[in-house]
């Protein structure tokens, strides 16, 4: 007998809850990341400028997964988290993270030095491997080895703000790392509008830096509010930090794999379009929009529930409540987002991206890009809800040796289809990867954690496509309708396009909702009295 589907009730809440602040949060970071990629596109274009800022962000992030991000919720959190009694931090939780945070700052700083003295080297890397190394023209080598030293500078920042933000998750306090993301895109804006005349795209790396700054500073202050500051050690010996240790292992390795991919990726892409750097981030920024907006929030607010119904679970029924829950959480918010996103993909990239040195060409491969990311996105969601259920019962091997597995399909893909295809065949191979991981997490995970973590899932996924397909159409008849009626009253330009999209994401809003109620989508209704009751 399946479960009985759980309403508004004390034990949703909490994650609920959670996940709110997470998304709430999200939304003024990713607003600020499209106001970002807003003020990339028209100033910069999608051509060698924002390639050249492109590959020397990407080194930096590939450095910052290598050296802890990849095991934050592999790791750090689900330990820390068993540490965290009646929600307060104990003077072993604040060792444990004080550990943590001297090894992985100091490490992150030595690679940050080493970087900026190689950056000529690491910049080959990720650009000429695949041939033609005058591709892009040494300018544009040159602008991306400045870009590169400029932001490795924020390494060592960011690694410290992501030890800090992991302890806040493990006291399952997420506000301090929601305001940091938001913090750290508002930055980059400011460095644009203040320094783009003078710098060019090397103003979006100084604000890197000032945004990473911002980050830590905003999560010592939540930290010390929760007087659960990390007290800085270092202890090779400590029991908790070697459990994090044996546990970061296999996920390291899954991102030694990651990172030839991402080095594939990025030469490829150098020697692809123009314009192809360019559209693949700035579509990457609308689908990791909706990703981090619903998926992100759930996932991380899950963890430390997962890790605690794991260790003090007589049975699996908690932990598969839980993870039932998070599963039905994504569904009846994921499929409306990443439908709205596809039927109306045109005119939401004529609004954000297509003025300025972004022509109407790029935005066309923008919008290729982001119809090739979005399949593969959707999937995307399950899969970091399972990925961390893994992580929260101390299993990291598995999902690492699914990672490399699906890592090898991108590998055999990408250079074939991108020799066809060009940049649609890279985002493609991309999604292709996405979709094999998920689809292997879903049957490890089905055998690992049985049935009645899943039972309701199909049923979920009937009613909100249902919903979605609803939604679609009414999105397409308000998009239709109100661009007749803006032609008519010689409405143009931006304003015209707001207007547009604005009308059909209501309309599309307005249609899923009536259509859950109908079709009895309870969870939205649990979402509700949740937020209204807190």
């Amino acid at each position: 007998m399946s479960e009985p589907r759980p309403s508004a009730s004390t034990a949703t809440q909490p994650l609920v809850l959670a996940a709110s602040v997470i998304f709430l949060g999200n939304v003024a970071s990713r607003v600020l990341g499209l106001v970002r990629e807003q003020l990339a596109a028209s100033r910069f274009g999608a051509g060698n400028d924002i390639a050249a800022f492109t590959v020397a962000d990407n080194l930096n992030t590939l450095l910052f997964d290598l050296i802890v991000n990849g095991m934050l919720q592999a790791a750090i959190v689900p330990v820390l988290a068993l540490l965290v009694l009646g929600g307060l931090a104990t003077a072993e939780f604040r060792r444990a993270s004080g550990i943590v945070l001297v090894g992985v700052a100091g490490l992150a700083g030595l690679v940050a030095v080493a970087g900026i003295a190689a950056a000529p080297a690491f910049i080959s890397l990720i650009t000429t491997l695949t041939g033609d190394a005058a591709s892009r023209g040494d300018q544009t080598r040159t602008l991306a080895i400045d870009n590169l030293r400029i932001i490795l500078i924020s390494l060592p920042l960011l690694a410290a703000a992501a030890v800090l933000s992991a302890s806040l998750y493990a006291l399952q306090r997420p506000a301090g790392p929601a305001i940091g993301a938001t913090m750290r895109n508002g930055a980059i804006v400011i460095s644009m509008l203040l320094l783009s005349g003078s710098m060019g795209v090397r103003s979006m790396a100084v604000g890197v830096v000032a945004g990473a700054a911002a980050m830590l500073v905003v999560m010592v202050a939540a930290l010390r509010r929760h007087d659960a500051l990390p007290v800085p050690a270092f202890s090779a010996r400590d029991p908790h930090v070697r459990k994090m240790s044996a546990l970061a292992l296999p996920v390291f390795a899954g991102f030694l794999v990651s990172s030839v991919v991402v080095v594939i990726d990025r030469n490829l892409a150098w020697g692809a379009e123009e314009n192809a750097i360019g559209a693949m981030r700035y579509a990457t920024t609308l689908v990791q929009l909706v990703l981090g907006l619903v998926a992100a929030a759930v996932s991380v607010a899950a963890l430390p529930r997962l890790a605690h119904a794991h260790a003090v679970g007589e049975d699996r029924s908690m932990f598969d409540r839980e993870l039932s829950r998070a599963l039905r959480l994504v569904t009846v918010l994921m499929i409306p987002a990443v439908v709205a996103l596809g039927v109306l993909a045109r005119p939401i990239v004529a609004l954000l991206f297509e003025h300025g040195a972004t022509d109407r060409e790029a935005a066309d491969l923008i919008v290729l890009a982001l119809l090739f990311y979005l399949p593969g996105h959707l999937l995307a969601a399950y899969d970091q809800v399972l990925i961390f259920a893994f992580y929260a019962q101390q299993n990291t091997i598995l999902p690492v040796l699914v990672g490399v597995g699906a890592a090898s399909v991108y590998l055999v893909s990408a250079p074939l289809l991108a020799e066809r295809h060009g940049m649609a065949g890279l985002v493609a191979a991309n999604s292709l990867q996405l979709v094999v991981h998920t689809l292997i997490m879903i049957w490890l995970g089905w055998k690992r954690f049985g049935g009645p973590a899943f039972a309701q899932l199909p049923e979920t996924i009937g009613k909100s496509a249902g919903g979605a397909a609803v939604m679609a159409g009414a999105g397409v008849l308000a998009w239709q309708a109100t661009g007749r009626a803006t032609d008519a009253l010689g409405v143009s330009g931006q304003a015209d396009e707001l207007i547009v999209v604005l009308a059909a994401l209501v309309a599309s809003g307005v249609a899923y909702l009536v259509a859950c109620k109908v079709i009895g989508i309870g969870e939205l209704d649990d979402i509700r009295a949740a937020v209204l009751k807190r």
